[in-house]
């Protein structure tokens, strides 16, 4: 593809939390927090965004681990994301 196709996507990598692992150990639930600020009174909001992500074949990932995501091709109905590598272990 080329770099005009991928306009709506990021090719910089994602931090995400790691919620949840699944018992196939090939899924991961991660958690992606955004502030967002109040249009009318401009209170900041805390957001979070939670995706399934395809671990592969990464090892050390444990729940509350912070790793870093990219989008890929879908790989089931609800993953498309796939984990670069491990930031932070806790």
């Amino acid at each position: 593809m080329s770099q005009s196709s991928q306009a709506g996507k990021t090719m910089n990598a994602v931090k995400a939390n790691v919620v949840s692992i699944s018992k196939d150990g090939h899924t991961v639930k991660v958690e992606i927090p955004t502030v967002v600020q109040d249009k009318m009174y401009g209170k900041r909001l805390h957001r979070v965004t939670t995706l399934l992500v395809d671990s592969g074949n990464t090892p050390a990932i444990t729940v509350g681990a912070v790793v870093s995501i990219l989008p890929s091709r879908r790989i089931s109905k609800n993953k498309s994301w796939k984990i670069v590598g491990v930031v932070a272990v806790k």
